[in-house]
């Protein structure tokens, strides 16, 4: 089970659902074994995610991961996305090994949103 902070987190769910409009992009990743998925949806400004919103299905680490990347990532520039989600994780006390994954879950959504089509 996810730590505390990321519990609450979860539980508050920051960002959960979707943005709309002509310039929101969209990523989907889902996990191989498990059958976690994220979906996210991305508003850019220049090179900045400037607006992020997220649905989650699955284990409550891949919940509070997408929660955790809307409270984290708008502002930051998207080269910088990784190095920042990895920060918040520990920030918020950090995941146990079999939850890991769902920070994989995000970062994938997110450059599938994020890569130029």
């Amino acid at each position: 089970m996810v730590g505390p902070r990321l519990r609450e987190l979860m539980l508050e769910a920051p960002g959960a659902g979707e943005l709309e409009g002509d310039d929101v992009r969209r990523g989907r990743a889902e996990h191989p074994v498990c059958g976690d998925e994220v979906e996210l949806s991305v508003r850019l400004d220049g090179d900045r995610i400037a607006a992020l919103r997220w649905r989650a299905r699955g284990c409550p680490a891949s919940m509070a991961l997408a929660a955790l990347a809307s409270h984290a990532l708008e502002g930051t520039p998207v080269a910088n996305a990784t190095a920042t989600l990895q920060q918040a994780v520990q920030d918020f006390g950090g995941l146990a090994a079999h939850e890991r994954h769902a920070s994989g879950l995000v970062l994938g959504a997110l450059a599938a949103a994020t890569t130029e089509r």
